[in-house]
């Protein structure tokens, strides 16, 4: 070994077991594939529930952080959102 050349960890295990997942998958039925993403989705619903309430509640502190009479606008929120000469 060199001190040049990094060695990494043997993964093939690894991918030999990616490897045939997807060989599984490939040889699974439309239907089959379908109600397998319909699984994953009830799965990952309680975690998407759970983002978007931490979302809502940070999006509601936002404006408290600011201050009062501070906006969440940045200048280039509000120059964006002024009328363009060329579009009159």
């Amino acid at each position: 070994m060199t001190p040049d050349k990094p060695v990494y960890p043997d993964i093939s295990d690894i991918l030999a077991l990616k490897d045939e997942g997807r060989r599984e998958i490939r040889a699974r039925s439309f239907g089959e594939k379908i109600a397998m993403v319909e699984k994953m989705r009830e799965r990952l619903a309680p975690l998407k529930r759970l983002r978007e309430e931490r979302r809502a509640i940070a999006g509601a502190r936002l404006p408290q952080a600011l201050g009062e009479n501070k906006s969440a606008d940045t200048a280039d929120d509000q120059r964006l959102r002024e009328p363009r000469l060329d579009e009159e």
